[in-house]
């Protein structure tokens, strides 16, 4: 299995796990932890990277073969490949700590086994690389994992960290559409995924003062072109959309706007490349 193959595999479970709501917290139990329920945790987690492995056998068996080093990712997507490696540890994250919450972990704990998971779903495929000839353990792809994994365990245990969100959105590019070869494919159609940083102060627990709990600002990046093209930087200055901070009061909805925050949606603001500034929705 290759890169791309391995990342279609990775945009399904970021998929999947967009379809689970983003709330870190979850209904407490009264009876302790739930050691079956941590089995079975346990024991999905073994299965998945066990399958991983052997999809990507040839990183350990077959040639070309050298032994374990270090390298760079490269990024010759501009960095959007390490995006969608820092969207999926996010992602992972999130859903780990849902899973923990549900096997009765105490929050704090279940909050940072989360995180742990989320920076393992990734190793295999590092392992892999750093087993594989002109590839390498790419400490700069793995940075970027730790970094975004460890973020939603960071809004469960200090509030201020709340105002930060990883999201993203994906329109499929010209290149995607008009592809030759069987390139781009989904996973890495890296010129119609956008990812950005958001920081909305309404996710605080006092709220946004006098600022609107609904409303916050997110710096995003793309790139124009990746194989029709040599790909450049494509910047983001957008306002972004807290679906949490809006006030509407029934008891559903806080899990719903959860989700609808995974996503940046489209408002205003400007895209620059290449020097050019432009003002549209983004």
């Amino acid at each position: 299995m290759n890169d791309h193959q391995f990342n279609r595999a990775a945009l399904a479970a970021l998929l999947a796990a967009l379809a689970a709501p983003g709330m870190l917290t979850g209904q407490r139990c009264q009876t302790g932890v739930s050691l079956p329920r941590v089995a079975a945790i346990a024991g999905g987690f073994t299965a998945l990277q066990t399958t991983v492995i052997l999809i990507r056998q040839d990183d350990w068996w077959v040639t070309p073969r050298t032994g374990f080093h270090f390298g760079s990712g490269g990024s010759p997507s501009r960095s959007q490949d390490k995006l969608l490696h820092a969207a999926i540890a996010y992602q992972a994250s999130q859903v780990a700590i849902l899973a923990w919450d549900w096997a009765c972990v105490p929050p704090t704990l279940a909050a940072w086994l989360g995180a742990a998971v989320g920076i393992a779903v990734g190793l295999p495929k590092e392992i892999g690389d750093g087993l594989h000839e002109g590839k390498g353990f790419a400490t700069d792809d793995f940075g970027a994992s730790v970094g975004a994994a460890i973020l939603p365990a960071l809004h469960r245990t200090w509030a201020p960290s709340r105002v930060i969100q990883l999201k993203g959105n994906y329109w499929p590019s010209a290149e995607f559409r008009d592809r030759t070869g069987g390139l781009p494919q989904l996973e890495n159609d890296y010129a119609g995924q956008r990812y950005f940083l958001a920081i909305d102060p309404g996710l605080l627990p006092s709220g946004a003062g006098a600022w609107p709990d609904w409303l916050g600002l997110a710096v995003g990046h793309s790139v124009p072109t990746w194989l029709s093209a040599p790909p450049e930087d494509e910047w983001y200055v957008t306002l972004d959309l807290n679906a949490r901070g809006l006030p509407v009061n029934t008891p559903w909805w806080q899990k719903v706007a959860a989700l609808i925050d995974q996503l940046h949606l489209p408002l205003p603001g400007l895209r620059l490349t290449s020097g050019e500034v432009r003002f549209g929705l983004y």
